[in-house]
């Protein structure tokens, strides 16, 4: 039997943690992620360089998979998740009023890959492809509060949109803990002073994490005394399961 090139390993180990980082990476973060010298690391990633694999960033010096590579960084495709999420997603701004976005981690925003307009024919914008903060959206709080330890790593300012942003690091980490534990984030004009929102997580056929799935309106339609309202909620909880099913029998 051919034993392994280490040094192949060893490089493709470095291209999947970089892949599935969510952020450019430092030297000193991949030689602890990697558990390698940073001399040996460095060479590593001067060789992916020269092959066109890996870039570095001139002004921080981090290191992040080159542009042809960024798919690797997700496992599943936007297609297929819009695919998947749509019908339930038509389901759900029906049977609620409200307007629906889905969204996924994409560094250190919230992306939104399906919208879904409220049925009541009011002016709207699709906002297909608009990154949204993580901190200040019910989206982008699911993804960060499921997200795997240290990724992504936040700036140490948080940027304050309203007077009800979360700014402090904190109490987003309480958030997120409260989020664990009651299995939803809640948004109350933290990023649009006129936005309230509530969003759940979209699994994959392995329990992982791939999406969030969130309902959007004025606070009296989304909230109920602080809490978030128990019809809405239901809905949006049944439609993220339907979507995740549906995300499961993909081929």
């Amino acid at each position: 039997m051919t034993r392994p090139v280490q040094s192949v390993l060893r490089a493709a180990s470095l291209v999947t943690l970089l892949a599935g980082a969510g952020r450019p990476l430092d030297l000193v973060e991949i030689s602890a992620a990697v558990e390698l010298p940073k001399s040996t690391v460095h060479g590593l990633l001067a060789t992916l360089r020269s092959a066109g694999w890996v870039e570095q960033d001139r002004s921080t010096s981090r290191y992040r998979v080159s542009h042809r590579l960024d798919g690797l960084a997700r496992s599943v495709d936007p297609a297929d998740l819009r695919s998947a999420a749509t019908p339930w997603m038509d389901r759900l701004a029906a049977e609620t009023g409200l307007e629906v976005q889905l969204a996924w981690p994409d560094r250190d925003e919230a992306v939104i890959v399906q919208h879904v307009y409220r049925p009541d024919n009011s002016p709207q914008r699709l906002r297909v492809g608009e990154g949204l903060p993580l901190h200040a959206t019910a989206l982008g709080k699911v993804l960060l509060a499921h997200a795997r330890p240290g990724r992504p790593v936040l700036p140490d300012r948080l940027e304050t949109f309203t007077r009800f942003t979360l700014s402090s690091h904190d109490d987003l980490a309480a958030e997120s803990t409260r989020i664990l534990r009651d299995g939803y984030a809640v948004e109350s004009g933290e990023y649009f002073p006129d936005i309230t929102a509530i969003a759940v997580p979209v699994r994959d056929a392995l329990g992982d994490l791939v999406a969030a799935l969130a309902t959007l309106g004025s606070r009296d339609e989304v909230l109920e005394r602080g809490d978030a309202a128990k019809e809405v909620l239901t809905c949006l909880v049944r439609a993220a399961g339907f979507v995740s099913r549906a995300m499961a029998m993909l081929p």
